[in-house]
């Protein structure tokens, strides 16, 4: 084995020292560890949800195969005429008898899973002593590695005790620390016990390893992962895998509709399992990194964990490597490339959202229906309904965001992966909606959407998905100044992801209702409506959404949109205002070493902002358009009226759409001049806001002077006052409009930033990098 010298050891703690601090910010494990419940639940609460429902009415409720077709039949020829009256829908077709109580067997369900998993995790430490025959350690047989072990846990400070075992059969220097609540285990291997004398540094970083498992408090999240794959292996996904041909079969031959719908319930189902299996490796792999992460805080650079792994490295270089969902240990390259960059640890995989949005669409409908039942609503579609799923998927989304900005924030860069982050939540958002229950049932009863209603949906749930990462993105970064100069760091963070949870509570309780079963598409007025496409139903959702006055709470939930993001320069102002100590204080605590006065600064600076340059810009452009286009009205009407004849015709309300096209440009215009700025987005959202207080009344106002120049002043569109009622109609326009933007700016300028190839901040710093190229401690 190389030794590395005095001098190199020197350099790379000095280079360590300089970067993020991997334990200041809650660690990818948990994050990933909540994914992994949240999959497995999801799966198994389901899978055996439907399997008591059907045995219940296959059994006790008396019924049989046969009279389940018939209840199916009478559903799918009732459904049009009835379903305005679930009742009565329900008493036709018996339905009431069919899942009555689905809420009450899906929690038992879910109770069932976890008091197996808790009486497992309480019972297997015992086991794993008694099947690999583990003895205790004895002081009085090795009393110089009793010394060691002494010297090393007073190190670890593990916070709880630990019990050493041995298994002398294991012949390889390993380690492994396991146990429950109460009882610590770190077993040590026979030939890591010979390993003491041999090269005692080696022997010190395999044990303080397993002591850094115990001090990260990550043994039960391990044992709970292995615990929750192999329940779900041998629960879901082995009689899956042997009843899933037989039951499509049947479906086909009883009632060929239904085969859509086990189709998608196996589709489902196996989505869940590739995330579930993913989900365990991250947990697993990700322990590891964190505890490498501990041992170098310990030791100033873990140099002989270095130089393990660089050995490891040259081994696994010629020996052939597990796939990936199979790895429980990140490979030696991985480890030493993040012993020497922390930065790594705070990334947010695209795999990790995705397999978030995907189990919390999946889990969307039985969890609004277990709130709804919990808190005694009737209303299916009531927002309050959704705030369970969004905590879920807005909590463990935005907490990533959080983590992986703040760290890019540290590293003096901007987080390169808010742009697949967004489509990857988009796409897992729209997969598992068109795979819950809802969909898969009304796919069985032949009254599912039309084609262009489903992919019409599909774009609305991907672009919801993709704006509420870019959102979150562009706050985290806003805020992180004010995170790093504030006395309780978790505070701000805690207020802004509870505002994204707020903000996509109340967007899902609006969405989900668009994509009911049985809709009928609405096509747009002739000659536009030639073929139905998936345009003519965004086309009406957009229509709706504009014609239809807004109640004041959406016009408040996008100025909330806006203004949290745009409050935190100020805020961190008045942080630097108030305290003489925050460019010393703030950034010293998320760093392993004390940043410059120059570079704390620099972290510390707020973004600059210009609103009311951005709102004063677009009320000029609003201005200069809103003129324009009443020179054309009128100029149109005595010159060449027919094209705004026909288009009036047409779309009877064509100056809507005008007045927003015309505010976007607005807000385009001045993202595009605001290049500089990190919230350029925002400043073109203000500008829309500006552009709206003159562009809709001006719309509206050259329609009216249009008629009345070419039909006279007895037209009756100029008989009316056209001040009544435009301060709200411009107000509604303004807000749906900002709403348009909040989405559509910050995609643009982030395919800005991939075709320029973003640009770091003042000073990036270059990470140091382990001479070549990455035995791993086990455990």
């Amino acid at each position: 084995m190389t030794v590395v010298s005095s001098g190199a050891g020197a350099g790379r703690s000095a280079a360590m020292q300089g970067m993020q601090h991997p334990f200041r910010l809650p660690s990818g494990t948990s994050l990933r560890f909540a994914l992994l419940i949240m999959s497995t639940s999801v799966a198994m609460a389901a899978e055996l949800g439907s399997l008591a429902t059907t045995t219940a009415y296959l059994t006790l409720g008396g019924g049989s195969v046969d009279s389940l077709t018939k209840v199916l039949d009478c559903a799918s020829r009732n459904f049009a005429g009835a379903a305005s009256d679930p009742e009565a829908f329900a008493r036709r077709c018996g339905l009431s008898d069919l899942g009555g109580g689905g809420s009450t067997v899906e929690l038992a369900a879910f109770a069932a899973l976890w008091l197996g998993v808790g009486i497992t995790y309480w019972f297997l430490p015992v086991h794993r002593l008694r099947r690999r025959r583990l003895r205790p350690f004895r002081p009085d047989a090795h009393p110089g590695i009793q010394d060691t072990l002494t010297e090393l846990t007073a190190l670890a400070e593990p916070r709880c005790a630990v019990r050493f075992v041995v298994d002398r059969r294991d012949q390889r220097p390993t380690g492994l620390a396991f146990g429950r609540v109460g009882r610590r285990y770190v077993m040590l291997s026979g030939g890591l016990l010979r390993l003491h004398d041999l090269d005692p540094e080696a022997f010190r970083a395999i044990v303080l390893h397993e002591l850094a498992h115990l001090r990260n408090r990550d043994v039960d999240i391990a044992f709970l992962t292995l615990i929750c794959h192999r329940l779900f292996l041998f629960a879901v996904a082995v009689p899956m895998a042997v009843t899933a041909p037989f039951a499509l079969l049947v479906s086909w031959l009883l009632l060929p509709s239904s085969a859509v719908f086990g189709t998608l319930l196996i589709g489902a189902q196996c989505a869940l399992a590739v995330t579930v299996a993913h989900s365990v490796g991250a947990v697993l792999r990700s322990r590891e990194l964190y505890a490498d992460a501990r041992v170098a805080l310990w030791t100033r650079g873990a140099h002989s964990l270095r130089r393990l792994l660089a050995a490891q490295h040259v081994h696994e270089r010629t020996a052939p490597r597990r796939r990936l969902l199979r790895r429980t240990h990140p490979s030696a390259a991985k480890r030493l490339a993040a012993l020497g960059d922390t930065g790594l640890l705070f990334r947010f995989s695209p795999w990790d959202a995705f397999g978030l949005a995907l189990s919390c669409s999946l889990v969307y409908l039985p969890v609004a229906q277990w709130t709804g039942d919990a808190i005694g609503l009737t209303d299916r579609d009531s927002v309050p309904r959704t705030l369970v799923p969004a905590v879920l998927l807005g909590g463990s989304v935005a907490a990533g965001i959080w983590r992986a900005t703040l760290g890019a924030h540290l590293n003096r860069t901007r987080w390169a992966g808010a742009h697949s982050t967004g489509l990857a939540v988009g796409c897992g958002l729209a997969l598992g909606t068109f795979g819950d229950e809802e969909h898969r049932t009304a796919l069985a009863l032949r009254v599912s959407d039309s084609p262009a209603v489903q992919v019409a949906l599909w774009l609305i749930f991907a672009a919801s998905g993709y704006a509420f990462v870019r959102w979150n993105a562009v706050t985290a970064r806003a805020w992180a100044p004010v995170v790093l100069a504030a006395r309780r760091p978790y505070l701000p963070i805690a207020c802004c992801c509870a505002a994204a949870v707020a903000l996509l509570g109340i967007w899902l309780g609006h969405v989900r209702p668009l994509g009911q079963p049985g809709f009928s598409l609405l096509t747009m007025p002739s000659p536009l409506n030639l073929l139905p496409t998936p345009l003519d139903y965004l086309g009406y959702v957009f229509s709706m959404a504009v014609v239809l006055p807004p109640p004041p709470a959406v016009i408040a939930v996008v100025a909330a949109t806006a203004a949290v993001p745009l409050a935190a320069p100020f805020w961190a102002r008045l942080l630097a205002r108030g305290r003489d100590d925050a460019h010393t204080a703030g950034a010293r605590r998320f760093l392993l070493r004390s940043p410059s006065a120059e570079a704390s600064a620099a972290l510390l600076a707020p973004q600059r902002l210009r609103p009311m340059r951005a709102l004063v810009g677009g009320v000029v452009f609003g201005g200069a358009a809103g003129f324009a286009l009443w020179t054309v009205h009128v100029d149109s009407a005595l010159v060449l009226p027919w094209p705004i004849q026909w288009l009036g015709s047409v779309f009877t309300l064509y100056t809507v759409p005008v007045a927003m096209l015309l505010q976007l440009a607005a807000g385009f215009f001045a993202a595009r001049r605001g290049a500089h700025l990190d919230l350029r987005a925002l400043h073109g959202v203000l500008a829309v806001i500006g552009a709206g207080l003159l562009l809709p009344f001006a719309s509206f106002l050259s329609r009216d002077h249009f008629a009345c120049v070419r039909w006279g002043v007895s037209h009756p569109a100029c008989q009316e006052d056209p001040l009544s009622g435009m301060v709200f109609i411009s107000t509604t326009i303004t807000a749906w409009t900002a709403a348009f933007a909040l989405l559509l700016l910050p995609a643009w300028t982030a395919l800005l930033d991939k075709v320029r190839s973003p640009a770091a901040l003042p000073g990036p710093r270059v990470p140091w990098r382990a001479p070549g190229r990455p035995p791993r401690p086990h455990g």
